[in-house]
């Protein structure tokens, strides 16, 4: 399996979503989707941070390079659950890590965050969704401003 495969299924694994990962990485969501895809060569200089975005152990990274996960002995199912939610759970610890400056020095934020955790699932989603609508239609009008 090659690179770009190996780390869709990690990804996918950790339940990060594409857009998160683009984020995550500085990325254009298309540029990460292709990569994702093999579509596009991963630069070099971007796999330190990808390691360390996602937070993958050093021995898992270097199988996915070397393209050897085949060759190691496969984890029984319920050792493999466990072992996935372990990396679940430090890449979320090193996720809120890389935030935290933000949100402890933006006021709006905070209350914004306050504001959704009072919510019910489905009123959160909506939100949120309507916020991404925003953010999406936001990006198109400054890209705009800066072209003209």
């Amino acid at each position: 399996m090659s690179f770009g495969k190996s780390l869709r299924q990690y990804r996918e694994n950790m339940n990060i979503t594409q857009l998160e990962a683009a984020y995550q990485l500085d990325l254009v969501p298309n540029t990460y989707s292709n990569y994702e895809r093999c579509k596009r060569p991963i630069p070099i200089e971007l796999l330190p941070k990808i390691k360390k975005a996602f937070n993958i152990p050093d021995e898992q990274f270097l199988d996915m390079l070397l393209n050897q996960s085949h060759h190691r002995k496969k984890l029984p199912v319920d050792k493999l659950a466990i072992q996935t939610k372990e990396l679940r759970e430090r890449y979320m610890i090193s996720f809120g890590e890389s935030y935290f400056d933000l949100i402890s020095n933006t006021q709006e934020l905070r209350q914004l965050l306050g504001f959704l955790n009072n919510l019910d699932d489905k009123k959160r989603r909506l939100c949120l969704n309507a916020i991404k609508s925003i953010l999406v239609i936001y990006s198109d009008l400054a890209d705009e401003l800066v072209t003209e």
